[in-house]
């Protein structure tokens, strides 16, 4: 493991077991796949293809590609053997390592499609362009990397491995890497809108809260859902975006 990955808080025994059944099942990670998928858009009617996960957590993103029909080949990295294990559950085809985002073990060139999804906002300042780097590198030269991360109208930092990025400043990091950003759009509009309204806005892990929702499947999660699949419909063109959200995703190719 990376000496400089995000130390997470000591966490409860059945800590990975809810994640994996948030990350597969919770409104939100559910309307983000929605929201991916208009991203990629017809990308997603080739067939053959091949996918990385990097910070495939437990396996959400990996389950649901492989119901797509685009994927042939889904591989995944994490630094989390605990993570891993669960990811192995939920994806056995799945070709797993246990690996930092700076050192992805997986030949130049080889994926279609690259996904980093709410990893961004944690690698620390000095792996932050040799991450990047080592995404591009492994996608095909017509490939795509999607990355989802916390969003803010304007940055901040929370120590040294937590930052909310505003729209700009993820585009100046994907750039410096050798990408071309071809679209980045706040989504979550709705709910941000409503969590700000609250006085809530995204925050790191502390000791005291691991940030992992409750499950839920009341009705209006389902009507939560169903605004984020609005948002899809929206954003399926690629000239559109949202103007405020507190998660960020952008599409990226080798430029």
């Amino acid at each position: 493991m990376s000496e400089n990955a995000l130390q997470l808080p000591e966490v409860p025994s059945d800590y990975y077991a809810h994640m994996s059944e948030i990350d597969r099942t919770h409104w939100w990670h559910r309307g983000m796949r929605t929201i991916a998928a208009s991203f990629l858009g017809d990308r997603l009617e080739r067939r053959g293809q091949q996918l990385l996960d990097a910070g495939c957590g437990t396996g959400g993103f990996l389950s649901w590609a492989g119901e797509l029909g685009s994927f042939d080949s889904l591989c995944g990295v994490d630094l989390s053997a605990d993570a891993i294990d669960f990811t192995r559950r939920v994806v056995p085809s799945a070709d797993l390592r246990l690996a930092p985002l700076h050192d992805v073990p997986f030949e130049d060139g080889r994926f279609d499609v690259v996904v980093c999804n709410d990893v961004l906002q944690h690698v620390g300042e000095p792996e932050l362009n040799p991450s990047l780097v080592e995404l591009r590198r492994v996608l095909r030269p017509d490939g795509a990397l999607v990355v989802r991360t916390n969003g803010a109208r304007h940055g901040w930092r929370e120590g040294s491995e937590w930052r909310a990025y505003d729209p700009a400043a993820l585009r100046a990091d994907l750039e410096a890497a050798g990408l071309c950003c071809e679209r980045i759009s706040f989504v979550n509009m709705a709910g941000s809108l409503w969590a700000a309204a609250r006085g809530r806005s995204p925050r790191g892990p502390s000791e005291e809260h691991h940030g992992l929702p409750a499950l839920d499947d009341s009705a209006p999660s389902q009507a939560r859902y169903r605004v984020l699949a609005a948002e899809a419909r929206y954003l399926a063109k690629p000239s559109r975006k949202l103007p405020y959200g507190h998660t960020l995703m952008a599409l990226a190719t080798r430029s």
